[in-house]
């Protein structure tokens, strides 16, 4: 598992996991327990008020805890480095790449981090139409 493709995973789940539990935590306490006894009045299963109504409820929540989860796990640098290493083409990431590049030729570093930043803007726009097109 260590110093593998799936020991990255785990280390950015590991450390960007806990900002998706908070947002989808804080989703799940804001759903009205009204909404789901009304489906039960109506006759709909458990799996069914969960799907129809409680996701359709959490979505803003389960969505806003991906954006930041995302975000965490894409600039995440310590928990990769110690627990995956920084194996070239293996396991290196992003943040990794920056970092050695920055000893070797900024230049191209500086131009790494606008391609990070680029993407990162690029779904936060996204994401904010998407958000704002749902509201008006």
């Amino acid at each position: 598992l260590t110093f593998s493709p799936l020991g990255v995973i785990v280390a950015e789940a590991f450390v960007a996991l806990p900002f998706f539990v908070m947002a989808v935590e804080s989703g799940l306490r804001s759903i009205e327990p009204k909404f789901e006894e009304s489906a039960a009045v109506m006759g709909l299963s458990s799996t069914k008020r969960f799907t129809r109504v409680t996701l359709r409820l959490l979505a803003p929540a389960l969505l806003a805890g991906t954006a930041v989860a995302w975000a965490r796990a894409l600039g995440e640098f310590g928990a990769t480095i110690t627990f995956a290493g920084n194996i070239e083409g293996r396991t290196q990431t992003t943040p990794l790449a920056v970092y050695l590049l920055l000893e070797s030729d900024p230049e191209a570093a500086y131009a790494l981090s606008l391609v990070l930043l680029v993407v990162c803007v690029g779904v936060l726009v996204a994401m904010r139409d998407r958000w704002m097109g749902r509201r008006s």
